[in-house]
């Protein structure tokens, strides 16, 4: 494609003009179209947590477990709401000043500290929540294959969750190598 036709196509697309003070309120924290989905989430996930952690005595029989046990599965939800505060923090807390290379490093090094939380996240919740279950059930055959069938689609779903953190820091990784290396001349 010749430059002349890059700049008529590039004319010719239509797009919204935005001023510059529509463009300051859509990058407040109310109206940031990705945050308000984040918000939303995390408020469906505390909420439904909430309800989790206020039913979950009486209706599966915390109060028949022990105490370390009701403690493990109460602080593997915590963590996990934790996690998902993180998260919003991230997105919130974009450091925007600065050249650009400088703030793409320091995002690197926040999203690798927040994709080893995530994991451990995950990890840290179903080891609560097989602690709480599996307690206390006398194992027949059929259960200790459920069992395995649960523990295979949890070691799936960490790899997957493990494949998905890589591949997104490689990319991110790859965009502030790119910024590195001067490009060639024509």
């Amino acid at each position: 494609m010749e430059l002349a036709d890059l700049r008529s196509t590039w004319n010719s697309v239509n797009t919204t003009v935005k001023t510059a003070e529509e463009i300051r309120l859509m990058l407040k924290e109310n109206n940031h179209p990705v945050l308000k989905g984040i918000r939303k989430q995390l408020w469906i996930e505390i909420m439904g947590w909430s309800i989790f952690l206020l039913v979950y005595y009486t209706m599966f029989d915390g109060d028949q477990k022990p105490l370390l046990i009701n403690l493990a599965l109460v602080a593997a939800v915590l963590f996990s709401l934790l996690h998902n505060l993180m998260g919003y923090g991230l997105a919130k807390h974009l450091k925007t000043e600065g050249e650009v290379k400088q703030t793409l490093e320091h995002y690197l090094l926040k999203v690798k500290v927040y994709a080893i939380v995530s994991v451990v996240s995950r990890i840290l919740l179903w080891t609560g929540f097989l602690l709480f279950f599996t307690y206390n059930i006398r194992f027949t055959s059929s259960k200790y294959v459920l069992l395995a069938v649960v523990l295979i689609i949890l070691t799936v779903q960490l790899s997957l969750l493990g494949r998905m953190w890589m591949m997104r820091l490689r990319k991110l990784r790859d965009a502030v190598k790119n910024l590195q290396q001067p490009r060639p001349e024509k």
